[in-house]
């Protein structure tokens, strides 16, 4: 019969959890991967002579955020939902603007091929890996704002699926 301090040693060989390649020193990097999905759809437009940017930014992990922005001056709001603005197809987002609601609204289908991503970069102290797929929207939107409705022209419209690894590069 073996004793619990054999069976210690025979978990610590099996494992290397004894060996100084694999403890854990303050010089070892921490990695934490995850997984993100969602939808980037950003817009354009005119609304009478000012140009519109219109962002509505979904993600599972962190917060969905709807932005508008109307003119150089920069006139714009921003708003954070935990629910959501995709609803299957159907896209619909509202904020207050200038006292005033903003709707978009429209479609958003899939469509072509998932599309294969890698990217890595560093950012505030960590290496960032992203692997997974993206996949077009074709849209249709508008926003009303005001009284009157804008078509949008949405150059950048996916839904994203992708494994993020972020690896501490700072050493502490």
């Amino acid at each position: 019969m073996r004793t619990p301090l054999a069976l210690a040693a025979v978990a610590t060989a099996i494992v290397g959890l004894g060996s100084p390649a694999t403890a854990l020193t303050a010089d070892t990097p921490t990695s934490e991967t995850s997984r993100e999905r969602g939808v980037v759809i950003e817009c354009g437009g005119t609304y009478r002579s000012d140009d519109l940017y219109v962002s509505v930014y979904e993600n599972n992990l962190y917060a969905n955020v709807f932005q508008v922005v109307v003119g150089d001056d920069g006139l714009g709001n921003l708003r954070e939902s935990a629910k959501g603005f995709v609803e299957k197809k159907q896209v619909r987002a509202t904020l207050e603007l200038d006292g005033r609601k903003v709707l978009v609204s429209g479609t958003a289908k899939p469509y072509g091929k998932k599309v294969a991503v890698h990217e890595e970069h560093d950012d505030a102290g960590q290496h960032i890996v992203v692997d997974g797929v993206h996949r077009q929207l074709r849209t249709d939107l508008t926003m009303r704002w005001k009284g009157r409705t804008v078509d949008l022209t949405c150059a950048d419209a996916f839904r994203y699926d992708l494994r993020v690894t972020k690896t501490d590069t700072t050493g502490d």
